[in-house]
């Protein structure tokens, strides 16, 4: 009978935990976003706060960290406000953050570089690049990271700072992404700590044993003891300070756990943790994310290898595109303009606007092809010197066609991806999509009809909160583990089917889409327009 007791009461916990309520914090390139959820997935309140990049100089990108840190608080204070919830009922806080952004701590915990962290998409440390590759290889770096040689990773910028910034590097005591920054800022955990998804995606670890390489910690010239400590996602670091439930509302003690990269994250959100789904996310940025139970390479190595936001050992095939909503933003700013000016007088979206002229074009935009390299290449081709432009274009093509091919472009760009994936063995019977354009059904059906898969959109397109909220409640004890999460969170919401016409002409199209980008890459245009652009 004894036993007995304690499994009834173990039960009445379990009850009771997910009877509450779960926040995942998702802060990203652009913005901060957090969300209230029950334990069904169902949004219970939603914040967002916005903030933008530094480029003090071409190819440079800061952020400034002390902005992103205020983004959070309001975020959270204004979803436990909305909420009209009880904060005692929320049960755990989860977070997902941007990766590649990285900053330098001092002793006292100050940031160096004047507060600001070197993002991303910074394009500065080009000659260090061209180091790692003669120092290492592409080979070696893939061999050990799982990553190509790339501007993406803090390996090149660490460099680019210990040589250019000799003080910089002399005052730090940690080189941090912002997941193990904002953890101690959110909760009294007592030391910096790194998800492995994140920590996969320095440039500066071994995939396969989840622990900092020595050999590429030696080649940079700093110790493992700059870098955070390396735990699993969906892992309990630390509770809500009183100081912290003051400028949030959240309860004193509420359990704060490592969530992941927001691309892993993402990809828990859409419930990709299973073989045959790929999560395929257009923000800023694009990425997608494809479980691997089993550690698989790229031959080609343009596929990265990385750790998935799992609290267990497991991998992600993923591809990153350097500009996919923000392809179609600059669109909108600088070509498709008008829909914002008359946007107070009509009172429409401008994005509801230039959709409507872009579905009036056929599939193909009348044979229009665009490049959507507006911040270089990333995969397959690793071009930092990429450039964007339209293929094609004559005097009968109008702003729809022009506007319909930026869509197929950045969609053809995930196309080559999910081709590598297939280059991998991967067989997916289903792209799940996420980010903000799962909000035009045009969108959708491009890349349905592109991919010339299934192609279904979630009830929850903000994947990545979702995400960090599963693995918050995971690490709190909500859920027992990240697939009971994803079961009671993620559920799909319409599935576009391809039209085989349209992906037998996109198929056409996409054939000289590739060998634009050979030609131009091959003959030295991409690198010569990249030059002039930074006299």
């Amino acid at each position: 009978m004894g036993h007995r007791h304690r499994d009834l009461t173990s039960e009445h916990v379990k009850e009771d935990m997910m009877a509450g309520y779960i926040i995942g914090l998702d802060n990203g390139t652009t913005s901060a976003r957090a969300k209230m959820y029950d334990t069904t997935g169902v949004v219970v309140a939603a914040a967002t706060s916005e903030y933008g990049c530094e480029y003090p100089h071409p190819g440079w990108v800061d952020q400034d960290i002390r902005l992103l840190d205020e983004a959070n608080f309001e975020v959270i204070r204004r979803v436990v406000e909305t909420s009209g919830v009880d904060p005692r009922e929320i049960r755990s806080l989860g977070l997902s953050t941007q990766r590649g952004l990285h900053l330098y701590i001092d002793a006292d915990g100050n940031i160096l570089r004047d507060g600001r962290g070197l993002s991303w998409q910074d394009a500065r440390h080009t000659a260090q690049l061209d180091q790692l590759r003669r120092e290492i290889g592409d080979e070696r770096f893939y061999a050990i990271t799982g990553l190509p040689i790339s501007a993406f990773w803090p390996i090149g910028k660490i460099l680019w700072v210990a040589q250019n910034e000799p003080d910089v590097l002399r005052q730090t005591s940690k080189i941090l992404s912002t997941q193990e920054y904002f953890l101690r800022r959110l909760s009294d955990v007592p030391d910096y700590v790194v998800d492995h998804s994140n920590a996969s995606l320095f440039g500066l670890m071994d995939v396969d044993s989840f622990d900092w390489s020595r050999e590429l910690l030696d080649l940079v010239g700093i110790s493992a003891d700059l870098l955070p400590s390396i735990v699993p996602s969906g892992h309990r670091v630390g509770a809500v300070t009183p100081s912290v439930a003051r400028r949030t509302g959240l309860p004193v003690g509420l359990p704060v756990s490592t969530g992941g990269g927001d691309q892993q994250c993402a990809g828990i959100g859409a419930g990709a943790i299973r073989p045959g789904l790929c999560e395929l996310t257009f923000g800023t940025a694009g990425n997608s994310v494809a479980f691997l139970a089993e550690p698989v390479n790229d031959p080609n190595r343009v596929i990265t290898r990385s750790v998935h936001a799992t609290p267990y050992r497991a991998w992600e095939a993923e591809g990153i595109q350097a500009a996919a909503g923000a392809a179609y933003r600059w669109f909108r700013d600088n070509i498709g303009y008008m829909a914002r000016y008359i946007e107070p007088f009509t009172r429409t979206d401008p994005y509801i606007v230039i959709n409507a002229l872009a579905a009036d074009s056929p599939a193909g935009a009348n044979g229009l092809v665009f490049h959507p390299y507006l911040a270089g290449s990333m995969t397959p081709h690793y071009d930092e010197h990429a450039r964007a432009g339209f293929l094609g274009l004559t005097l009968k093509h109008t702003l729809g066609d022009m506007a319909r091919a930026v869509l197929e472009g950045v969609a053809y760009e995930a196309r080559e991806v999910l081709d590598g994936y297939d280059g991998m063995g991967l067989e997916l019977n289903e792209i799940r999509l996420a980010g903000g354009a799962t909000k035009s059904e045009l969108w959708c059906q491009i890349q349905a009809d592109v991919y010339g898969k299934p192609t279904a959109v979630l009830r929850e397109g903000e994947c990545a909160v979702l995400g960090a909220a599963i693995l918050g409640a995971v690490g709190a004890g909500v859920f027992d583990n990240v697939e009971e999460g994803v079961d009671a969170t993620v559920h799909v919401d319409r599935v576009f089917q391809p039209d085989p016409a349209c992906h037998e002409r996109y198929t056409e199209l996409w054939d000289i889409y590739r060998q634009a980008y050979k030609a131009l890459s091959e003959s030295g245009v991409y690198r010569a327009l990249s030059a002039a652009q930074t006299r």
